[in-house]
């Protein structure tokens, strides 16, 4: 069975290392992303299960990110998990106006995250 796919999108280097680290040793094939120029194209072409989209990003936040993948057949059945410096219930309402399947707030305990990202995964595959 082919390693799961998860792009995480996030401009803070020890976040990316942290996430990346963690998940691959859970069996997770990871891409991560710095700046979010070329998300779309990352994305189409790395085909991710899900994705981990932080709040603030230099260029597109990540609201703006999620209406883009929204907008795109290829991308708009991909679930995201928002993870936020920014608790603001404003934030985490429009977030899952917007399609989120989860919102965490930094710092975010890695076994909750784990939780809901394998749910999250076993969801979407039991709906296929």
């Amino acid at each position: 069975m082919p390693k799961k796919k998860i792009l995480i999108a996030d401009d803070q280097e020890d976040i990316l290392t942290l996430l990346k680290d963690f998940l691959s040793s859970h069996d997770f094939e990871v891409m991560v992303l710095k700046e979010p120029k070329n998300i779309l194209a990352s994305i189409i072409s790395f085909k991710p299960d899900l994705i981990l989209l932080d709040l603030l990003m230099p260029d597109l936040d990540g609201f703006e990110i999620c209406e883009i993948l929204n907008k795109n057949l290829q991308t708009c059945e991909i679930p995201i998990i928002f993870i936020s410096g920014f608790g603001d219930l404003v934030d985490i309402k429009k977030a899952y106006g917007l399609g989120a399947v989860g919102y965490f707030v930094k710092p975010f305990s890695l076994s909750d995250l784990f939780t809901k990202i394998t749910k999250t995964i076993n969801n979407k595959e039991a709906k296929l």
